[in-house]
């Protein structure tokens, strides 16, 4: 959206051109008063935290569960349902939604 400066300069007559120069200003006027920055974290946020900080430190390549695997896969013995499937697919697709 584009704004002229005839639509500009009607809204600085409507909403007063000191009120909007005090905006502009108001942040400096915030520090000459000492007021300083505050940072609230939500418990959500800090189990996300959490949960992220464990997923890091988790190996990458679970060396036990790759092996059954491969010895399951080898013997033929290895199968997957269709719902499994579908599960893990949609499990996935909310943990991505949800970080």
């Amino acid at each position: 959206m584009m704004i002229s400066k005839t639509q500009l300069q009607s809204m600085l007559k409507v909403y007063g051109k000191e009120k909007a120069m005090n905006k502009v200003d108001s942040p400096q006027a915030g520090k000459a008063a000492g007021k300083l920055d505050q940072l609230a974290i939500s418990n959500e946020s800090k189990t996300k935290q959490k949960a992220m900080q464990a997923i890091r430190q988790a190996p990458e390549i679970r060396t036990e569960l790759v092996s059954q695997l491969q010895e399951r896969i080898s013997a033929g013995t290895y199968t997957v349902t269709d719902d499994e499937v579908a599960e893990k697919m949609i499990d996935r697709a909310i943990v991505d939604r949800l970080v």
